[in-house]
């Protein structure tokens, strides 16, 4: 296993990811909103990519992947992460953000998110954040543990609410 920084190959995989991961999302917060998404899937994949691709390059970002060897030796890509770091103006310090984890469905069970979490945490340490945050979707009980096991407590709620009669 071995984490690296996202590399444009990674394109059509991390495409994938974010596809599903945006899925997730629109299908969650249709529930919220009583009506489904007009946002085109691809589209917003594409833009997430661009964005990610943005930040890769950036020295107050972490994109990095998580991969882990193949059969055939070679590394296989199965989770990427991002961070950035933004000032909070109303703590007055710079805080750690954590933006987005995935691990791929045939990795999930395995630690690799503890692992990405690990990794970003650890980049957080470096930049010398005076906080840190992320922002989850209730309906992922998933990443709500993950972020508890590595000691995220709720502080805001998000609510959302149909319009209209």
């Amino acid at each position: 296993m071995s984490i690296r920084p996202l590399q444009a190959d990674d394109e059509g995989r991390v495409r994938q990811w974010l596809a599903a991961y945006l899925a997730d999302h629109q299908r969650w917060w249709a529930q919220g909103y009583g009506r489904e998404p007009s946002a085109d899937l691809t589209e917003l994949a594409q833009r997430d990519w661009h964005e990610l691709e943005q930040a890769s390059r950036s020295d107050r970002h972490l994109v990095a992947v998580l991969e882990l060897e193949g059969s055939d030796g070679r590394g296989q890509a199965a989770g990427i992460v991002r961070a950035g770091q933004r000032a909070d103006h109303f703590q007055g310090f710079v805080i750690g953000v954590l933006q987005w984890i995935y691990v791929a469905p045939q990795g999930r069970g395995q630690g690799l998110a503890d692992t990405l979490m690990a990794h970003a945490l650890a980049w957080m340490d470096a930049q010398n954040v005076s906080g840190r945050e992320v922002f989850v979707t209730a309906l992922n009980p998933a990443a709500v543990a993950l972020y508890r096991r590595h000691g995220f407590e709720v502080a805001d709620y998000r609510m959302l609410a149909r319009a209209g009669p």
